[in-house]
Parts: structure tokens; sequence; C-alpha cells
């Protein structure tokens, strides 16, 4: 039984639970359960801390999220879904745990026994210990087919063998090994269940039988010490085809005196039957009574508490040490430590890491970190920060990596001041701060990344419109308070959008503006352009009809990060300014549908802008991810500048589209949608690369001017104002 562990989810208020799930290995979809769950106390947490610490418990998941029925395993898309803000939905609540699983026989060992044997049914498995000197009865009920285990001879005798059209069920047997006394120990708990209750039960435990004429019930211990070599063959018992065979113990004409367990220190008197509890941990154990009693000798029989990869890793081990003791013994379905299904996620987290080979790195402690982390030769003398080798005044590297040789090594190290000292083998010294080290792993940088695109609150309609964090500041503010711009270019980084009022409604105070933050990006539109309803461009957004939410530059090589938009004269109705958070609504699509969402990042769509002398076309996936962290960083959606679909073969044409148009319509639902009329003397700033915007259709007289600004540009003012690394 696995340990009991606490639900994170606060209105389990930290009940322990048998089956609860941990946090996915896959980085993506443990993020997905973090905002799905919405807890506070995780959200400074990274989910590799998460993943080892904290659980969900089955409350929270639907039927369909499990493999089926019977399974304990989740579906590789499921989702917590249930139960999230209170306790009231049956389906979480009144499932019935499945439980644990148990070995069982491949398909292929029954193939191969059923080409030399009659044919077999189900197969069921008896652990037992038998008093030698007595024969045990094992009686099928439906058929009345009995079968006597003589424990002296090791033999089984059929009482009906005249019956042939039998089945045979296998049942495990160990040789008598000579007993010897034990010390006094303990009483042990005892608990009694009725042989046909034994049949398929789970999981399964360790019994003595105590055969007499009075008794036909089992003795469970619950615990008992092994000190013996284990070694395991095969016999057969016949029983049944027609039914589920269950056993019980009948006694025989040569009944023995009844004998005494030394281990419960109690008479063999039947007692009511009880529901045999499962151990608190798991662990393969074995009853050893053979040392207890000098003039009894009891045939052990092993069983798994629970079945792991440890415990069969250990019982395996027994059974080689025991056949090579015993070279008659034949050992117990060695394709039982092949076929126990592990869980995908545990599994994956039990993958160890290659050893480090010191001939080409350098081990550094690292602090709050237990293991140590390598780091190569290589790499440090590439990056050695000395005058000969790093032009501090430009910044700029002057040693080449072909000067670097293959072999290189250091003749000597030590560490003092928080820093390395290297002395290489050519002579060449270099000194490294060990912060600048371990704040270049890999695994720093990609947290730091994942940090930083974390960081944007995603918004829809109805937070956006009560939200006033994002900024909104005055042109002489902006121009006169350099904290003014920080709080500008922080709005964009978070909310992705900006507004900067009491503006003259000119492009030239438009542009002064915007130059007062970021520098302007050149296109064929020029850097400044103004547009009205008069088509100065083949481009929808030169007309006055319903322009749909979408982001520029599609068929660019890179889209502008940042768009600027300033309505400088409007006589009319209608024209009103639509903004939605894209990374809001694929994150939305990505819990609804997870594997159109992936699809979405693979799949290539080409956008395309041709008019006289100008002819742009880009290839690139609708939801483009980052390459470090795969957290999304772009969305290109703009269905009027798509090109002809050729990207991908026809058959996989209707799948594309059935995900294309789903992410389309999430877009469009209006929950996302903030609408506002933009006015003169008020310019926004908008994340391209985030936001979708689009406008009302409108009527009368309406004149737009704008600019965009370069990703190089905007990231550049954001890194230079430490808004990110």
């Amino acid at each position: 039984m696995a340990k009991p562990r606490p639900c994170v989810v606060p209105c389990c208020q930290g009940e322990r639970f048998e089956l609860v799930h941990k946090f996915p290995s896959d980085r993506d979809r443990a993020i997905c359960w973090k905002q799905i769950l919405a807890i506070p106390e995780l959200e400074p947490l990274d989910v590799d801390v998460i993943r080892g610490k904290h659980f969900v418990c089955s409350r929270h998941f639907r039927d369909s999220d499990y493999k089926n029925k019977l399974s304990r395993s989740l579906n590789v898309t499921a989702n917590p879904s249930l139960n999230l803000n209170g306790l009231w939905d049956a389906e979480g609540l009144n499932r019935i745990i499945p439980p644990m699983a148990r070995p069982a026989v491949s398909a292929e060992r029954i193939s191969q026994e059923q080409k030399t044997e009659e044919p077999m049914g189900n197969v069921v498995t008896v652990s037992l210990e038998v008093q030698p000197g007595h024969d045990m009865q094992v009686v099928d009920q439906d058929s009345n087919l009995m079968c006597i285990y003589n424990s002296i001879t090791g033999s089984v005798e059929d009482a009906a063998q005249q019956q042939s059209s039998v089945q045979q069920i296998d049942i495990i047997e160990i040789p008598t090994p000579t007993p010897k006394p034990l010390p006094a120990v303990p009483v042990a708990q005892k608990r009694t269940l009725s042989l046909k209750s034994l049949a398929g039960s789970t999981p399964a435990k360790i019994f003595k039988v105590r055969n007499n004429a009075e008794s036909d019930e089992l003795t469970g211990l619950a615990k008992g010490q092994a000190k013996q070599e284990l070694i395991l063959r095969k016999i057969r018992l016949a029983t049944s085809p027609q039914k589920q065979p269950s056993f019980r113990l009948a006694p025989t004409a040569r009944t023995a005196p009844a004998t005494t367990s030394t281990e419960t220190q109690t008479e063999p008197e039947p007692e009511p039957e009880q529901k045999l509890e499962q151990p608190s941990h798991t662990q393969l154990e074995v009853l050893d009574v053979a040392e207890q009693d000098k003039e009894s000798k009891m045939t052990k029989v092993l069983a798994l508490l629970e079945c792991t990869p440890e415990n069969l890793a250990k019982l395996q081990r027994k059974m080689q040490r025991s056949a090579a003791a015993d070279s008659g013994a034949i050992p117990f379905d060695e394709k039982l430590f092949q076929e126990v299904a592990q869980d995908e996620e545990d599994g994956a987290a039990a993958m160890k890491q290659p050893a480090v080979d010191e001939r080409h790195f350098l081990t550094l402690a690292r602090p709050g970190q237990e293991e140590p982390v390598p780091v190569s030769y290589i790499w440090l003398r590439d990056h050695c920060r000395c005058n000969e080798c790093y032009n501090h005044e430009t910044f700029q590297r002057t040693l080449s990596v072909l000067d670097i040789p293959d072999d290189v090594a250091p003749d000597s190290y030590e560490i003092r001041d928080e820093s390395l000292n290297v002395i290489w083998k050519d002579g060449h010294r270099s000194t490294y701060e060990l912060g600048f080290v371990f704040d270049a792993l890999f695994e720093s940088h990609r947290e730091a990344v994942l940090q930083e695109q974390l960081r944007p609150v995603l918004w829809d309609r109805e937070f956006i419109s009560d939200c006033p964090d994002y900024c909104r500041v005055r042109l002489n503010e902006l121009l006169c308070d350099d904290e003014v711009v920080d709080k500008l270019v922080s709005s964009l980084v978070t909310y992705g959008v900006a507004f900067i009022e009491k503006v003259p409604a000119n492009t030239q105070s438009t542009e002064m503006a915007v130059k007062r933050v970021f520098p302007i990006h050149k296109t064929f539109f020029g850097e400044m352009w103004t547009f009205t309803d008069n088509l100065d461009h083949s481009d929808t957004s030169y007309t006055k009809t319903y322009l749909g939410p979408h982001t520029d530059n599609t068929y660019f090589s890179e889209a502008a990060a940042v768009q600027v938009l300033h309505c400088i004269q409007f006589n009319g109705t209608g024209g009103e300014t639509i903004l939605i958070d894209g990374f809001k609504a694929a994150e939305q699509y990505k819990l609804k549908n997870p594997d159109a969402y992936e699809r979405l990042t693979k799949v290539p769509l080409t956008s395309e802008y041709i008019e006289h002398g100008q002819y742009h076309v880009d290839t690139n996936p609708v939801l483009k991810t980052n390459i470090l962290t795969g957290e999304l960083e772009q969305i290109r959606i703009n269905t009027y500048d798509r090109a002809i679909m050729k990207t991908i073969p026809q058959l996989q044409m209707p799948q594309f589209y059935a995900d294309y148009k789903g992410l389309i319509a999430e877009l469009n639902d209006p929950t996302y949608a903030w609408q506002f009329s933009l006015r003169p003397g008020t310019v926004m700033l908008f994340n391209n690369w985030r936001l979708l915007h689009g406008r009302m259709a409108y009527t009368g007289k309406r004149v737009m001017t704008g600019c965009y600004v370069a990703r190089t540009d905007y990231q550049s003012v954001a890194r230079t104002l430490g808004i990110i690394s």
C-alpha cells in the first residue's frame, strides 16, 4: 500500500490519501497544473520543487483522466479539474480506488505453455506454510475436485486423476530446510482470513496454515524475519475449468495432532474473518519459521507485500543465490521481473545521469546544493576574462576557439575568496568568480529565462477593465522622469500594453513620445506612418470595415515587438479599438485541447504581403515557443495575410484546420476582447508578439498615425533598465 500523502488542494485541508499524483515530469504540463490549481503558496515555487513535495489526490480528477477503471495511473493529458474550490462533485468524491498493481503472467508465457500443456484458465497463486507430516487438501468447491499436497514428499496427489479435463494452476512450494532454534520474539499481531477469500486478494501477504481437524482458516502474520535463502519451484494443482476457483482446507483421513504457533503464541482455534490491512511500507518480506521450532519443520512460501521494481530486484537476487546453491531449483517466473508496469513519470525521474569524466570536467560544490556540478575544462578556458582573452572596453572576445587545444586541462587549481583560480597546462592563468560560473550553468540560465517568461500577467476583458496597474502616464512626466520610462516599459513586459496621455494630436509629437523610450523601426511603410481609408497600401486596415483581431508583420522574418497607434483625428461613429491577450487565450486553449496546442507549435504556416514592388513571405508556426523553456514566446495570428497552405501533406490538412479553427474560435470568445475608444491625445503601445488588436467598423473620417519598434531594440531597452535579464 502506498504511503498516505497530503493533498495540496486547499479544500482537502491537508488530508492524507493513499492515491495521490505527482505533478507531471513534463515541465509544460506541470506548469499547466500549477496554473489550473492557482494556489498562492505554490506561485513562487518552481515546478521541480513542487513535484518533489506536493501531490494532488484523486478527488480532483475525472474518471476519464485515468487509463481505465482499474488503473491508478493518469493519462498523459490529464489535468485536475474537479473539486478545486470545494468538495461537491460526486465523480471525484465517490471514486473507488483500485488496488496496487500485482505481477501478472505474460501473454507470451501463457502462449508457450498452451503449446505443450492443456488449455489453462485463470491462474490463482496461493501462498501457504504447512506443518510437515500432514497433508493439505485444496478443494475446488465448484467441481468437488480435491488435490492432496504432502509436505514431506513435496508431491501433489490428485484424488480424482481420472478427470482429465482439468486446468493447471501454479502453486509455489519451497523445499523444507533444517530448523534451528530462534530466540524469543514479541508476540506478532494475528489476523485470520478464510482461504476462499484469499484467492485474488491484493496485495498478497504471507500466511501460515494451521493444519488440524477443526480449523479451515488461515492465520496472517503481520511481519516475519527471513534469514534463510529461499528456493522456489513450481508444482501443479488441478482445478475446474468452468469458473474462477475458490479454495478451502479440508481435514484429511491422516490427521495429525494440532500444533501451536510459536510465532503468535495462540491455539489453533477458529476465529472470525477479518480484512487484512496492507503494510505501511513497501518491502519484500519473507516469513521465517524454520528456526523457531526444533521439532517441527515448516515449508516456507514467499509473497510480495507490494510489487515494486526494488522488491522484485531483491526477490530476483535471492532466487539467483538459491539457484546456485541448489541446481535443481527452478526460478519462479523470470518474466515477472520484466512485466511490472512502471509509471511513466516515476520512470523518467529515476533515470540516472551519466558519470562525470574527470578528464574533461571539474566538479564544483555549489552552495545549497548537495551534489557537485560539473564544469567542462574547454568551457572554462573559452570563458577566461583576463585582458589577454577578453577586451573589457569593447566587451568582445579576443581568444579564438581554434586556439584552445582539444585536450585542454588545468595543471592546478584552487578556490579562494569565492573565486576559482586555474593554472592551465600551457601556463596560462585564469580567474573566475564562482557566481559567474554558477549563473552561466544551463540549469541556472534556463530557470532565469523561465521566471522571466512567467512574469507577464495574463488577462481577459474583466480583469484588465478593473486593473489599475497597467501604465497610463502623461507626456510631460515621461519626458522629465526616468522612473516613468521604467514604469512604461515594465507595463509592456507585464501586461503587454501602456498608454501615454496628453500628447498633441499630430505625428511629430507622437514620434517624440516614442523616441523618449525606444528607437523607431523603419519598414517599407516608413518610420512614422499615417493611414486612413484611402488604400495607400494593400492592407485591410486602410478601410472602414471591421478589422478582426490579429498580429502585425506575420510576413516579416521577425515581426515588430511593439506597435504604436495614435488616433489624431476622428469625426464619426464606431471604430472602437479591440485588444486581446493572445497568451491568455492560448493558455486556455492548451488546457482544453493540449494535443492541438502542441501541434500548432510545430506546424509551419506561411504568411505573405504583396503589393507593387514588395513581396514579403515568412513561414513559422502559429505558436512559437522558446527553444530553452518551451514556453509560448510569440503568437502569429493574421487571417488576412495567410498564404496558400502548402507546408504540410494533404493528409494532415483536416487535422490542421480543426486545430487552427479551434484556436481562432478561442481568440474570438467575447470574454477576452477589451474594447475602448482610442481618442486623439492618447498614444497606445502594445506587445505585438503577445496581444492581438482589431477595430470595429466606423463611419466618418478617422486618421491614425503610428510606428513599430523592433524586438531587438525593445529587449535592449528592457535589459538596460534591468526589467529583463
